[in-house]
């Protein structure tokens, strides 16, 4: 079953961390993760963002998802990131960890796969248009894109309401107060 949420977890680590000390563990955490496969869960990665409003000024961001069926499963999720053989990897990465703020997303649409996501845009809806109308006129201006497209579910962090990741930079119109960063796979 493909992914229907998505927890997304933004972070940096202290300045006194490697990037390769930080994305080695990381990596182990993300695979230990992968690998325990808890019920209802798909996939969880990891990009490297360009700098983000809600992130550090200056320094490396990191954008986890973490993909689950349906929302019940996001508790499973919870915790077994933090038991078993995970517990260990998470400690270790933790360790690393200096802030960060997260939010729950549902898929709305999607024709590509996030690990061929080069670009995260993130949008706004504009105040006025129903949904319906909104996910119309988004449909027009991602035509043609290898593109997905995500509504946050619940606000508990600062991020955007809706998140496209795509394989090119979008042009979207002003109106969506889009922000978009460089994302690369880690």
């Amino acid at each position: 079953m493909p992914a229907a949420y998505a927890y997304v977890f933004w972070h940096w680590p202290r300045p006194d961390v490697s990037p390769e000390e930080h994305e080695a563990r990381l990596a182990a955490f993300l695979l230990s993760l992968n690998s325990a496969h808890p019920p209802g869960f798909v996939e969880a990665l990891s990009f490297r963002v360009d700098s983000l409003p809600w992130g550090p000024r200056r320094g490396r961001m990191y954008e986890d998802w973490y993909l689950v069926e349906d929302f019940g499963a996001l508790g499973l999720l919870n915790d077994a990131a933090v038991s078993g053989d995970t517990r260990r990897p998470h400690d270790e990465v933790a360790k690393d960890y200096l802030k960060g703020a997260g939010s729950i997303f549902k898929s709305v649409s999607g024709n590509i796969d996030l690990r061929d996501s080069h670009f995260a845009t993130w949008i706004e809806k504009p105040i006025g248009p129903s949904y319906e109308s909104f996910y119309t006129d988004l449909a027009r201006n991602l035509s043609g894109a290898k593109s997905d497209l995500w509504r946050r579910q619940m606000v508990l962090g600062p991020s955007s309401q809706f998140c496209v990741h795509s394989s090119e930079a979008l042009k979207l119109p002003n109106s969506l107060r889009p922000i978009s960063a460089k994302i690369q796979i880690i």
